[in-house]
């Protein structure tokens, strides 16, 4: 049985069980200099298998990346490894959009490194996996496009930028760890 929820404090010991496998698994993202769910501008969602965390999604206020405070970021996802193939980030996406709505948002995006091909290119809605092609027809995760003018940089690390925007009228004007007018 699949179930998806927001973060309470109660979860702390689930957070932190989590976070040692992810460790495991040799991610870095959620780092505790890094990652605080009792200290977030944002949201973390939960995404348990028979009761077991099988991935974790965060969506948090852009402010500490570009400046803005009208516009959020999904990120610090992980998945363990022995869950991979069960689509939960396109099930937790919808959970993340709606937060970003129901807290006044007006665009919300992901990054993700411009070396992994793959993942870009199934983000760039130009490749689908066998047995998921209705996550992959999905309007609200194709609704999140490329922003080719844009590159999200931290450290040695440039990523895409994909973005949803929640208000039509918005014109996103970032700065901070966004580089705008990118040219390859």
């Amino acid at each position: 049985m699949e179930t998806i929820r927001q973060y309470q404090p109660n979860d702390r010991n689930i957070i932190e069980e989590f976070r040692l496998k992810t460790f495991e698994e040799g991610n870095e993202s959620l780092r505790y200099n890094i990652y605080n769910p009792d200290n977030l501008d944002g949201q973390t969602f939960l995404f348990f298998i028979d009761n077991e965390l099988a991935s974790i999604s965060v969506v948090e206020s852009s402010k500490k990346y570009t400046g803005e405070n009208n516009t959020c970021r999904i990120c610090r996802y992980h998945i363990l490894k022995k869950y991979r193939h069960c689509s939960a980030g396109f099930k937790m996406l919808p959970y993340n959009v709606q937060w970003a709505i129901d807290n006044n948002y007006q665009l919300i995006y992901w990054t993700h490194d411009v070396n992994n091909r793959a993942l870009n290119a199934m983000y760039q809605h130009k490749k689908r996996m066998p047995n998921k092609i209705d996550f992959f027809e999905d309007p609200l995760y194709r609704s999140f496009v490329i922003q080719p003018q844009l590159r999200f940089v931290t450290g040695k690390v440039i990523q895409f930028v994909y973005a949803k925007y929640l208000d039509k009228n918005f014109i996103w004007k970032p700065s901070g760890l966004m580089i705008t007018d990118f040219h390859d």
